[in-house]
Order: C-alpha cells, then sequence, then structure tokens
C-alpha cells in the first residue's frame, strides 16, 4: 500500500453468502498488504435476517472474536443492508455484540429486487429517476434512525444503472436530494463512505463519486471511511489508496476508521 495508513473498512468474508474466502485467509492478505488497520464487515440483509441471516450473523461474530491480529488493528464490523424493513432484526443483529464499526447500506427498496437485478435498460426514464427520488428518501430514513456508523456505498444503484446496464442518468435532477443526505449526514454525525469496488468495475469511479465527495466537505462534512467492498482475498485493499488519493483532492486531510463505535481521525498519508 502507497499510504501508511491505508486501511479498508468494508470487506466480506465466506460468513457472507456471497464471499469466497475465510476469515483467516482475509486476515493473513490484510496482513500481507500491510493494511493500517482492517475492518471485516459481514452481510447482514436486515429483511431475510430470521431466513438467512441471524445464524451467518452469529457464525461471523464468533469466527471474529477468535482473530489473533498480531500487529495488525483489527476491528470487527458488520454491514446491515435495509435496517428499516426490520429494525427488531437490526436491533438483535447488533444485540450482545461489541462491534466495533456498524455500516447502514440501502440494496434495493421494500419489495423491490436488489438494484444489481433491475432491468434499467428496459425502464422508463421518469420511472428511472422516481425510484432513485425513493432511494434517497430511504437514505434519509435510515439517517434520521441512525443505528450505524458510516453510510454505505452511497450511489451503489448507478452501479448497475449507469455501470452494468449503461444507462445514463442525469444527477443534477438529484442534486437537492443528495444536499439534503449529505446535510443530514453531517448533522447526525455520521460518516460517509467511500466505496473503492467501482472503480473495479464498469462504473469506473467510486461510491460516491469526487463531485459528490466535495460536496459532502463543502457542507461540512469531515467524517469518512474508505472500504474496498471486497468479496475475496484477491479484491481487499482494492483503491484504497486511489480512494485516500481522491479524498485529498476533494478537501479532506483526514479519514476515519471506528473503534467501539467512535470515530478515529487519521491523516490521509
Amino acid at each position: 500500500m502507497k499510504h501508511t495508513y491505508a486501511s479498508d473498512c468494508h470487506n466480506h468474508s465466506c460468513c457472507s453468502p456471497d464471499g469466497d474466502h475465510s476469515v483467516p485467509a482475509m486476515l493473513a492478505r490484510a496482513k500481507e498488504l500491510g493494511l493500517y488497520a482492517w475492518t471485516l464487515t459481514d452481510h447482514c440483509e436486515c429483511q431475510k435476517f430470521e431466513t438467512r441471516y441471524r445464524k451467518r450473523v452469529r457464525q461471523a461474530w464468533e469466527e471474529m472474536a477468535g482473530v489473533e491480529a498480531g500487529g495488525l488493528r483489527f476491528c470487527r464490523g458488520i454491514e446491515l443492508g435495509q435496517p428499516m424493513e426490520d429494525l427488531d432484526a437490526a436491533q438483535e443483529a447488533l444485540s450482545g455484540r461489541d462491534y466495533d464499526f456498524v455500516i447502514g447500506s440501502l440494496h434495493n427498496l421494500r419489495d423491490k429486487p436488489d438494484f444489481y437485478y433491475m432491468d434499467a435498460a428496459n425502464m422508463d426514464p421518469e420511472a428511472l429517476h422516481a425510484l432513485l427520488d425513493a432511494y434517497w428518501d430511504e437514505i434519509l430514513n435510515m439517517i434520521a434512525w441512525g443505528g450505524f456508523d458510516s453510510l454505505g456505498h452511497l450511489t451503489y444503484p448507478l452501479r448497475y444503472i449507469q455501470g452494468e446496464r449503461g444507462v445514463p442518468v442525469d444527477m443534477s435532477r438529484h442534486a437537492e436530494k443528495l444536499d439534503q443526505v449529505l446535510a443530514a449526514l453531517v448533522q447526525a454525525e455520521k460518516a460517509l463512505e467511500v466505496n473503492t469496488s467501482g472503480l473495479r468495475q464498469k462504473l469506473g469511479e467510486t461510491m460516491p463519486n469526487l463531485p459528490i465527495l466535495k460536496r459532502y466537505h463543502a457542507l461540512g462534512g469531515r467524517l469518512v471511511t474508505l472500504g474496498s467492498d471486497a468479496h475475496c482475498t484477491e479484491d481487499l485493499g482494492k483503491g484504497i489508496d486511489q480512494g485516500m488519493d481522491l479524498l485529498k483532492e476533494a478537501g479532506f486531510r483526514e479519514f476515519t476508521i471506528y473503534e467501539k463505535r467512535q470515530p478515529v481521525m487519521l491523516p490521509l498519508e
């Protein structure tokens, strides 16, 4: 890693349904890369907690509890997907577990599939904009709830709408809603994640991108986390150095990791 304090705070082991490698394998890779800090954040899709995730959350916690990190700064995390769909599930996932870090994410809207599965190429443009408006509104509801530390991959829908399906989105139509989201994060003292997975995908940019990061900084945002969203050892740490450089370009001088649910500020060095 190019940066002394390079840290990856969003990634998944095989405790997640879509993760490929074990916790020990991910740990070994984090050490090999020379990461300053590594936070493992396996999935908990709250609307599927009863059917698919209760056992996985327990397994992930038990495996993280047994990690011998050596010289690596290791933090225990979780990614709560769609918490507003089942707040009881979100609370149960967190209860009795002393997580260092909680990501709040939105992969799909209620009663709709993950954006991964949506055929945006055949959607009416106005319906697509309405879908994004509903997405921002749900993000605002999540921030008002406040049970997380960092908002994961804010522009996640664009990964599939623009990146995979090739449908351009006029984001100027969403500038007001985005400002509301960013201002709400600042007011609630929640972090914004720079998710670097888009750099290695067709989207070709971080989620969110540089203009949104600049706007967040202009609105007073200072808490930012970095995550590769790796689901395998090969992707762990990818894009973190570029993400740190991007934050500098956006005006930031520090970034954030979380320990015991409290922000720790580190220099972008």
